[in-house]
């Protein structure tokens, strides 16, 4: 039996400290949605640790009907954590999946296969609704509103199993071990021989490219390549800006040009070197935005040279020009109708995809795409923040859940109300503060009930909650803003005024300001909220200032030092994608890898002493490579970001992915955003 090796410097806490989920209940009942559970502690610190590989996989049971009736709907509910063992003090082997050469076998005999789905039926397209227009199809932009369009066209080093989300194991991809030396600062992988890049026939890319690449052996210059390119993009691709914020997030302490081919460019082994050790690193491999982005070291090279926005711009054209080693390969695009993929006939997983390819129809409108759920139109919905609206699933749960399957889960991104503090007078800490003080969490958690159902986890201030980072629930609910005990919302709200008066803002309204959000529903109603609280509670006049993605770019998107042409933004503000910290800490509070969400809004400008502590703060608990003393230093992050105000953080939303009861082999978890790429070669239609 071959043996994977796995070796870590505590660099895989935040995958042990994530909450877990249950698995689908069995009666068609109405879904339960998620509950925050109590963070689990901790793992022991350690030098190195093991990720226990599944079990080896056994004789499939025997086949079942293919057209076996799911439940008639489920949900994913968040359980408790589990008791988790700590890591391993030494590097420990562990055996790799056995009988590799039979993955559907393996599959099936895995932990997260449920009984219910049958066995795989080959064939079929996936119909699904995408909920805006294709316009960039970089792998290294990750799984957002875009992404099932083009992420299955590639492999990862290492990916978590996307039948058990962040909670389960890291499992070989492209790399089949990894090795953590030089005290946490050098990761080495092994890589898979024989693993070809894609022959696409209906490729577009020039002839003197496709020549160089079609059916080329995948080896350690294209990965190097992949990774320097996502982490340090060539000056051609900054110039039309491009930057591959995502990876960069994760792996930004790679050393530039530190991922070589000790063995030769032709070689299996990658030796990857980081300035410092970090906590977290091997989950940002697995999991963070961007990271099934291993292409052709000659594509790279091309693209960099001669079309630096091919992949930025997509077009009918260019769309076709994706090339990697995945399941599906690029068919189609249509302009504003949708785009093609169509399973690799060549994958190296053999059995896999079961798929024949999906197809991703744009529809904008959030009522058309659900009339095409219901009447059979399209198999999914969608996800992220184009799931479901409250009043949709409602509908679902009256009159569709026979035919229709939710499973409500923890988003990717928390929302909340960013200040730009270059506008009086939200430069005034008192005035920020009022407004924590003066909304109502509680009336936001009802007006996002569905039913019986709830649509929002509180507390929650910026780490997702359930997580052992995010403050403990019975500190945030004694803290402040956040608590909810008899009396004490209305002595939030009196101190809130007693600050706006100190604050000089004493006429009526106190002070008008606008809400910029755009058009989609779930941000309009945030800003409609904040308005009808602040005027309520605190005589705040706000107008909701409803925009464009593209305009809300063009004031958001400032360059650093320049401040955004808005008063405060409605949106998504606080993410993750593996449950680290540094997750959401590196796009709010670290200057050199901030978000256009947080950038230029004048932390540094009103109280550059707490901005540099918050700073010193973040880049502390990215090396703590102890996880208690990482997670105090997290908490001392939270707390502090309280009383600072530069943005409130709302209760972490949950979503409501949806489709069709005959899709089988699909799962969600919480905070599924960045790792589901890796699930469309498991999935199939029960037809």
């Amino acid at each position: 039996m071959k043996a994977t090796r796995i070796f870590g410097v505590a660099l895989v806490l935040s995958l042990l400290a994530i909450v877990s989920i249950a698995c689908a209940a069995d009666e068609p009942s109405a879904p339960a949605a998620p509950q925050a559970p109590q963070a689990a502690a901790p793992a022991a610190p350690a030098q190195a640790a093991s990720q226990a590989a599944p079990a080896a996989p056994q004789q499939p049971a025997a086949p079942q009907a293919a057209a076996q009736a799911a439940p008639a709907i489920t949900a994913v509910p968040v359980a408790p954590a589990p008791v988790l063992a700590p890591p391993t003090p030494v590097p420990t082997p562990v055996p790799e999946m056995a009988m590799e050469s039979d993955w559907v076998a393996q599959y099936l005999a895995s932990d997260g296969y449920k009984a219910e789905w049958g066995q795989p039926v080959r064939g079929n397209i996936v119909r699904y609704g995408a909920n805006l227009r294709l316009n960039g199809h970089d792998p290294n932009y990750g799984h957002t509103y875009e992404g099932p369009q083009f992420l299955p066209t590639y492999n990862s080093l290492i990916k978590f199993d996307p039948w058990q989300g962040l909670t389960g194991p890291i499992l070989p991809d492209l790399a089949t071990t990894w090795d953590v030396s030089g005290e946490g600062t050098v990761i080495t992988f092994t890589l898979r021989e024989g693993i070809k890049f894609q022959d696409n026939p209906y490729s577009t890319l020039p002839d003197s490219v496709k020549m160089a690449i079609a059916g080329k052996e995948f080896t350690c210059e294209d990965a190097a390549a992949s990774l320097q390119f996502a982490i340090y993009p060539p000056q051609s691709l900054k110039d039309v800006g491009v930057t591959h914020a995502g990876p960069r997030l994760g792996l930004k302490h790679m050393l530039d040009g530190g991922a070589t081919c000790p063995d030769g460019p032709m070689g299996t082994t990658l030796r990857v070197e980081f300035s410092e050790a970090r906590a977290g690193t091997i989950g940002k491999f697995a999991g963070v935005t961007g990271m099934p982005n291993n292409m052709p070291k000659a594509l790279i090279d091309w693209w960099a040279a001669e079309c630096p926005d091919c992949w930025d711009q997509t077009t009918d054209e260019t769309y076709l020009y994706g090339t990697g080693t995945g399941a599906f390969i690029p068919f189609e695009r249509v302009q504003d109708v949708g785009t093609k993929i169509r399973a690799n006939p060549d994958y190296w997983r053999e059995g896999l995809p079961f798929l024949e390819g999906v197809d991703h129809i744009e529809i904008e409108d959030t009522t058309t795409r659900f009339t095409a759920l219901i009447t059979g139109q399209i198999d999914y919905y969608g996800e992220g923040s184009a799931s479901l609206l409250p009043g949709q699933v409602e509908q679902v749960l009256d009159s569709f859940s026979d035919e229709i399957h939710l499973e409500p889960v923890l988003h990717l991104w928390g929302k909340g109300l960013q200040f730009n503090m270059h506008r009086q007078p939200f430069d005034d800490e008192r005035v920020r503060y009022a407004i924590h003080l003066g909304i109502d969490r509680d009336e936001w958690t009802e007006f996002n009930r569905i039913k019986d159902q709830v649509g929002v986890i509180r507390p929650t201030n910026w780490m997702p909650p359930g997580t052992v980072w995010a403050l403990p629930d019975d500190e945030l609910w004694a803290t402040p803003g956040f608590r909810n005990g008899p009396g004490e919302k209305a002595e939030d709200i009196a101190e809130a005024n007693r600050l706006l008066d100190e604050a000089g803002l004493t006429g009526s309204p106190r002070f008008t300001a606008g809400c910029m959000t755009t058009p989609q529903q779930i941000f309009v109603d945030g800003c409609l909220w904040f308005k009808d609280q602040l005027k309520k509670n605190l005589d705040i006049e706000l107008k909701v200032d409803v925009v464009e993605v593209s305009v809300q770019r063009d004031r958001g998107q400032t360059a650093h030092g320049v401040p955004p042409d808005y008063d405060v933004h409605y949106g998504s503000k606080a993410r993750t994608d593996v449950a680290d910290p540094s997750d959401f800490y590196n796009i709010f509070l670290v200057p050199d890898a901030e978000s256009w969400y947080h950038r230029g809004t004048g932390r540094f400008q009103v109280d550059a002493e707490r901005a540099q502590r918050l700073l010193d703060l973040a880049d502390a608990q990215a090396v703590e490579l102890d996880p208690e003393k990482r997670r105090e230093i997290v908490h001392e992050i939270e707390r502090e970001s309280i009383t600072a105000a530069y943005m409130i953080p709302m209760p972490w939303s949950i979503i409501w992915p949806a489709w069709h009861n005959d899709v089988r082999g699909w799962r969600m978890f919480n905070h599924p955003s960045q790792i589901k790429w890796a699930g469309w070669e498991r999935m199939w239609l029960a037809r």
